[in-house]
């Protein structure tokens, strides 16, 4: 899995690949041969999505409050069923980010293709570098030193940055991290990075367990303009990276299908072979 583009079936089966039923089966067998794989522990499933509410942690704009409201529109008692109106941004919790988001040309959240919300997916581990300094940068060096260690980066897949911040969630304070000047304070991508994997991965979604592809203390978000002008759409408050293996799982990202929206609330799984 270091090498090709992952298409989704044929990933699919190769992640399945140590159940005997996929073995002697073709590919029509393929959905049941994940359940059965997955029902018995050969194949397992990461939520790699944080559950949505008050507390989330949410970006700093001027209120002091959550911008996430739950409000009950139906009771048992009185209607019969239970039900609530919600009201709350597009960039909150575990959410993606659409082209459009940076780029007045680039797709909405509906228009993302189906085939580039399942992918192949890398993760690049920098929790060392980040204990001390939480306004760190992925460098080119790191994603050279990855590529030494596990091969070249796949085409056309998913690039996820473990940085350990998540043990933070769902602190408002620690995990946004605003200094005395309202400064935010944790690690991202950096832009030459950004520049490498273009050149040498072609990745078609970046991904991380912060509030932000770019580092906290970033004023022009260069990396989401780079990135998203180039096509790619983002993954921001990731959970559980740390399951992952650094390569060989699959990435399943499903948005919201919000017409004309610049990101939404997403739910995120990974499958990863569990021998």
């Amino acid at each position: 899995m270091r090498r090709g583009n992952y298409a989704v079936f044929a990933g699919l089966l190769i992640f399945c690949a140590s159940s005997p039923l996929l073995k002697a089966a073709g590919a029509a067998d393929l959905p049941a041969g994940i359940v059965q794989a997955l029902a018995q522990g050969r194949l397992k499933a990461v939520d790699l999505t944080y559950a949505l509410d008050e507390q989330s942690p949410f970006w700093p704009e001027g209120s002091p409050a959550s911008p996430v409201h739950a409000t009950t529109a139906a009771t048992y008692e009185k209607d019969g069923y239970f039900a609530r109106s919600l009201q709350l941004p597009e960039h909150i919790g575990t959410h993606m980010d659409a082209p459009l988001h940076f780029d007045p040309k680039g797709k909405s959240l509906d228009q993302i293709p189906v085939s580039n919300l399942i992918l192949g997916v890398v993760v690049v581990d920098v929790r060392a570098a980040v204990k001390s300094n939480p306004d760190y940068r992925l460098t080119v060096q790191d994603l050279q030193n990855w590529e030494k260690a596990h091969g070249p980066f796949p085409q056309g897949g998913a690039v996820v940055l473990l940085t350990g911040w998540g043990a933070r969630w769902p602190s408002q304070a620690r995990y946004m991290n605003l200094d005395a000047k309202g400064v935010m304070h944790f690690p991202g991508f950096s832009l030459d990075a950004a520049h490498y994997l273009l050149e040498h991965a072609h990745p078609k979604v970046l991904g991380l367990d912060t509030a932000s592809i770019d580092y906290g203390p970033s004023e022009h978000f260069e990396v989401h303009q780079v990135t998203m002008h180039a096509g790619l759409y983002h993954l921001e408050n990731l959970a559980n990276l740390e399951q992952l293996p650094a390569t060989g799982a699959v990435l399943i990202a499903l948005p919201i299908k919000l017409r004309g929206g610049s990101g939404g609330p997403t739910r995120v799984v990974a499958l990863i072979s569990n021998p």
